[in-house]
């Protein structure tokens, strides 16, 4: 018996409605922490001083969120500038989500940048 292409492709579709994530237990990915920040300095008196303190911490099995945090500080001018961040993000999670693993994936990218412009040198003198 030869099939024809309608019923070999209506047989194709059906096999993959059975197979298919919503018939079964669907997974869900880890939670994930991600703390984002650039802190930039343009001056002739060197680089700044700075201070980016983050902490990130996950509690309890934890599947399917996520905590984004950013920041941006720049500094442009005469003088050392002093950048300080404080950032603190917990994820809970709780005992009726059994799936999760209770581990997170945490992402830090905080570049800090010094440009230095040495026309600050004469600012003084274009100000009087």
């Amino acid at each position: 018996m030869k099939l024809s292409p309608l019923v070999f492709g209506f047989l194709s579709v059906s096999s993959m409605l059975i197979f298919s994530p919503s018939a079964t237990n669907s997974a869900s990915g880890q939670c994930v922490q991600v703390d984002q920040s650039v802190q930039v300095s343009i001056s002739g008196s060197g680089p700044a001083k700075r201070r980016n303190n983050i902490e990130l911490r996950s509690e309890g099995p934890c599947t399917g969120s996520y905590g984004v945090t950013t920041g941006t500080q720049v500094h442009v001018g005469p003088g050392q500038a002093v950048q300080e961040r404080n950032v603190r993000q917990t994820l809970r999670g709780d005992r009726k989500n059994p799936a999760g693993s209770g581990r997170t994936i945490q992402i830090q990218v905080n570049p800090q940048i010094d440009v230095r412009n040495p026309a600050d040198k004469y600012r003084n003198l274009i100000d009087r």
